[in-house]
């Protein structure tokens, strides 16, 4: 008998086009899990960009939820969650995969995993609009119930834990996010100096930040590039960045790229001389990973899950986000000395290939579901294959 999984995840609406590190997750893992014939997948996806409907991609049922239009904070943990569970019993896996948000799993009695991968009420903190105080603070009750009534939890960051480890109940495993043997084939092909970034445009991000550094650094090396790929949280913090590109004539110097796809993104990375991310929130960012197993040397914030992810002066370097001499020093390093820049990635697609490599993971969570039912006791060893 197989045993029928559900993962409730956001997911790629489009097959190659991923917006945002858990859909980039949840694609990810339903391809290493995929591999496993045991396995009946099923994904439970709420968007506001289909309607309802169930699609068969790649061997992956998906069960897409529309949204109404009530306010995202309300409706999340409310009418959507409702959609979810009621899909649920239609579907009635054996085990359920939470991914990412507590209030889904609040009233959900069949047995469950839940997966931690951001602490959501600081996220909004750095967001802008109506009502931002009661947002916070429902989300906040919200998730901390989800997090303290969930049977199992599995924690991507040692960040998780020490920030906000007394707020989870139940048993815990330690499981990073996946990476795919797409970023570990990438053949690096970098001959000009260009600074890549890739998430969402927005404050928490800090992309003013990071062109006010870019500015100061085209002093140093006048021919380098910054591309910047993802699409915009607000258009006003957008709008602010361009005004600024163009107060400092930085016009021919500076590309948006948009929300790529994932060709896009793995062509991106082979000519980048270094991916850099200097938030000033972030738990376990998958391009931090990603760009790792390219070989891409990565500049990241000292703050948060980063130094978990990057060690400092061996895959790359964590600098404090606000302090720009430093970050621009750096970044001089890496354009100016290519064996440095060829080391750290070096070092960078080791470490990824023993931590983040998706048949890694994919084992890893095998074991949890397993042991959820009783099947896991001798441990699970279905891959003991990477690539070279």
């Amino acid at each position: 008998m197989r045993m029928k999984l559900a993962i409730v995840s956001e997911f790629p609406h489009e097959p190659g086009v991923i917006r945002g590190g858990v859909e980039s997750v949840t694609h990810t893992l339903t391809k290493g899990l995929g591999t496993f014939n045991e396995l009946e997948l099923h994904v439970v996806s709420p968007t506001s960009r289909r309607d309802d409907g169930v699609e068969n991609r790649d061997g992956v049922i998906v069960h897409w939820l529309a949204l109404n239009k009530l306010p995202g904070f309300v409706s999340y943990w409310t009418t959507t969650r409702h959609a979810i569970h009621r899909c649920l019993l239609q579907i009635n896996p054996h085990i359920t995969h939470f991914q990412a948000l507590g209030g889904w799993t609040l009233g959900y009695s069949a047995p469950y995993v839940f997966t931690v991968h951001g602490i959501a009420e600081r996220d909004i903190l750095f967001q802008n609009g109506a009502m931002l105080g009661i947002r916070r603070n429902t989300i906040a009750v919200v998730e901390r119930q989800g997090r303290k009534r969930s049977p199992h939890t599995i924690l991507i960051s040692p960040y998780v834990a020490n920030e906000i480890g007394d707020q989870i109940g139940g048993r815990k495993w330690n499981i990073e996010n996946p990476v795919t043997d797409d970023f570990f084939r990438i053949q690096r092909a970098c001959t000009e100096p260009r600074v890549l970034y890739v998430g969402r445009l927005s404050q928490r991000k800090n992309i003013l930040g990071l062109l006010k550094v870019f500015n100061l650094l085209l002093r140093r090396h006048p021919s380098a590039r910054l591309f910047l790929a993802g699409d915009a949280d607000d258009h006003a913090y957008r709008m602010s960045c361009e005004e600024f590109i163009s107060e400092c004539k930085m016009d021919e110097k500076v590309r948006f790229v948009g929300n790529v796809d994932r060709p896009t993104l793995l062509h991106e990375l082979s000519r980048a001389s270094c991916l850099i991310l200097i938030s000033k929130q972030e738990t376990a960012p998958m391009i931090v990973m990603e760009a790792m197993a390219a070989g891409v040397p990565v500049i990241a914030s000292n703050i948060c899950g980063l130094p978990y992810m990057v060690e400092d002066e061996k895959t790359g370097y964590l600098v404090d986000p606000t302090d720009e001499e430093k970050i621009v020093h750096r970044l001089s390093l890496l354009l100016s000395n290519q064996n440095l820049a060829l080391e750290c990635g070096r070092l960078a697609r080791e470490v990824a290939l023993s931590r983040f490599h998706v048949n890694v993971i994919a084992s890893k969570t095998m074991q949890v579901y397993l042991e959820m039912i009783g099947q896991g006791r001798n441990g699970y060893n279905g891959y003991n294959k990477y690539p070279s």
